[in-house]
């Protein structure tokens, strides 16, 4: 089975503009907040996980990866849920962070 929805790799596309706010809006307001987004992907060009750093507006960090041909778009998720994890747990004690996943 393959997902359908998102056509491109994220590990090749992704941009800033491709960031939804919809269910973020209050936070991504607040200058105190770090706002982490993740995304996982598998499509016919393979399967990628990533996760982009938004602070104050600004594009401050991205990581991304590709994935075993084998790995399922779930594991796609939890891969870039888990780095952006790793990646919050390394932030300064005074910074407050929120991880924003698009699986629904």
């Amino acid at each position: 089975m393959k997902a359908t929805g998102w056509s491109t790799h994220p590990l090749e596309h992704l941009k800033p503009n491709q960031i939804s706010f919809e269910d973020g809006e209050a936070y991504i307001a607040r200058k105190d907040i770090i706002n982490i987004f993740t995304d996982g992907s598998k499509t016919e060009h393979g399967v990628g996980a990533a996760f982009c750093v938004l602070t104050n507006d600004i594009w401050a960090y991205q990581w991304s990866s590709k994935l075993n041909d084998n790995s399922t778009v779930f594991q796609a998720e939890l891969t870039a849920l888990h780095e952006a994890v790793i990646y919050a747990s390394h932030l300064p004690n005074h910074n407050t962070s929120k991880i924003h996943v698009d699986n629904k």
